[in-house]
């Protein structure tokens, strides 16, 4: 059975994307309504793709027709965090009733312990959502992602990284080895006895936010003047975002940034 992707325009959902279609699976690319260029490339690829936007339920139920498995990428840190719940609230009713059986989901490190931080506690808010849903649910708390077209990661190699939080701990992971692992939990969905079910998945190497922008902006930082990150994202970045005892993704740093120069 096909398998849809939201917000497949994203740098993690042309990955995903890509990694389901090199597995032979039927893949549904929900785009972005706006983004016809996206559209086009995941049709080059061999994807069916619905445009639309992801507060549309009856258009969402539409595509989710006959679909087993909704693997739904809205929900980075760049989202309005009331954003992020919203989405998932209208993703989750449009999968009941469609009839799909699992929901897949990337939430992020820290949401164990959200601190205040807004876009966490939407995190905690989702992951309980799913938990509650008379469905099966695989929520992967992943740490600081980057990735090509990625805006956070544009933001940062702009010089975006804000002051106070250069000397916050993270766990960079490139997006691919988040795809990776998001198909593969599609892939032993038959083997999970239980119906909700959370991972942790982080980089293979710990670093300071600082260090981390410096290398992404290497040699040179693009011209004009860097964005401004919100609060709620700032405030995210500053925090020690690293964990023990999870799936560590295989790409390290100076791998990531070559295949992140290349694309």
């Amino acid at each position: 059975m096909p398998v849809l992707v939201t917000q497949a325009q994203t740098s993690v959902g042309r990955a995903v994307a890509r990694r389901l279609r090199s597995d032979g699976s039927q893949v549904r690319a929900f785009v972005d309504y706006r983004d016809a260029e996206a559209a086009e490339a995941l049709r080059a690829i061999g994807c069916v793709v619905a445009r639309g936007a992801l507060d549309d339920e009856g258009h969402l139920e539409t595509a989710l027709e006959q679909v087993h498995t909704v693997v739904h990428l809205g929900g980075d840190p760049m989202t309005p965090p009331e954003t992020v719940v919203d989405d998932a609230a209208t993703v989750v009713s449009a999968a009941l009733g469609a009839g799909c059986r699992r929901v897949i989901w990337p939430s992020f490190v820290g949401a164990h312990a959200p601190k205040r931080n807004a876009y966490l506690e939407a995190c905690v808010e989702v992951e309980g959502l799913l938990a509650d849903a008379p469905l099966e649910s695989i929520v992967v708390r992943r740490a600081l992602t980057y990735g090509p077209r990625d805006p956070l990661t544009q933001a940062l190699a702009s010089g975006a990284a804000p002051v106070e939080a250069a000397e916050a701990t993270h766990s960079p992971l490139y997006v691919d080895d988040l795809a990776m692992v998001l198909v593969e939990a599609d892939r032993v969905r038959g083997s999970v006895g239980e119906i909700a079910v959370t991972v942790t998945l982080t980089g293979p190497t710990e670093l300071l936010l600082g260090a981390f922008a410096d290398l992404l902006t290497a040699p040179e930082r693009p011209a004009g003047p860097a964005p401004v990150l919100g609060p709620i994202v700032a405030d995210l970045l500053g925090q020690d975002l690293v964990c023990d005892g999870g799936i560590v993704g295989p790409t390290d740093i100076p791998e990531g940034l070559q295949r992140l120069a290349a694309e």
